[in-house]
């Protein structure tokens, strides 16, 4: 059923997300240590861990890449800068993935009842850390992936569809270890990683189509909609009245599956009735 190539693909994948959570998890006791050392009580240290989580995941996913990289160096694989990855493979993006992250975009704006909160603009700081703070953080995971593909997808490629479920089981075991699910936002974290998948490519190298999406859906939505995973609502500007439901989501993805799957198709099928 599994063949070695793909898992090994899975092995690397699942001990870098190990690797993260065992370093997140150090990163936030040491936090709350220094904390009770100087005698705070424990909301004020529940506050401070909730208020940084986002920079402790992002200095814990940095951390473990690194980590990564030297491993496969040590090794003695060839590998590429992330400034040498950036340059191959960050292009313009295709026009259907700028369609799919619009209409993903303006989907949930129509749809979704969103009311103003209130939030001075005292609140800059966790906008902007927010929004980084989700691109970087999917954005490292597709690093890694192309760092497998390139280390041990060389000479033979495992099965891209069991791959792709076999990395986002994985994903979402990572991303629940380290982040509580408080704002019920779990099936919406895991159709922003498959769609982001999808729109990578046959080797998820995408990345034009993945920044796009990121960009001009997720990390938006996240900072100024209230769909941040780690803090809610919490900071956000607007909030969503509807959250997302399970089945507005397999909508969504579908949608976009099949326009981007078969847009071509459709559109020279049609040229061709005409002529």
């Amino acid at each position: 059923m599994f063949d070695a190539n793909l898992l090994k693909n899975i092995k690397y994948y699942a001990s870098y997300q190990a690797l993260f959570v065992v370093i997140f998890v150090v990163l936030s006791s040491i936090g709350a240590f220094f904390h009770f050392l100087l005698d705070h009580e424990i909301s004020i240290v529940e506050s401070w861990l909730h208020n940084n989580h986002w920079e402790i995941l992002i200095v814990a996913k940095g951390i473990s890449l690194f980590l990564l990289n030297r491993w496969f160096k040590v090794r003695l694989y060839e590998l590429k800068s992330i400034r040498e990855l950036v340059k191959d493979l960050v292009h313009f993006p295709e026009s259907k993935a700028i369609v799919i992250s619009g209409f993903t975009l303006i989907g949930y704006l129509c749809l979704g009842s969103i009311t103003y909160t209130g939030q001075s603009l005292g609140y800059w700081y966790y906008h902007f850390t927010s929004f980084f703070g989700i691109g970087l953080y999917f954005g490292i995971e597709f690093i890694v992936i192309a760092y497998l593909d390139d280390v041990l997808n060389q000479n033979e490629k495992p099965s891209m569809t069991k791959l792709s479920f076999a990395y986002t089981a994985i994903f979402l075991v990572g991303f629940r270890l380290s982040v509580p699910d408080y704002y019920g936002l779990l099936a919406y974290v895991l159709f922003c990683f498959s769609t982001l998948l999808y729109l990578s490519g046959k080797s998820f190298k995408s990345w034009s189509n993945v920044l796009c999406f990121l960009i001009i859906f997720t990390a938006p939505m996240g900072s100024f909609f209230g769909l941040d995973p780690v803090w809610g609502d919490d900071f956000s500007p607007f909030v969503i009245k509807s959250k997302p439901t399970v089945s507005f989501l397999a909508v969504i993805w579908m949608v976009s599956f099949c326009y981007y799957k078969y847009r071509d198709k459709i559109i020279i099928a049609t040229r061709k009735l005409y002529r």
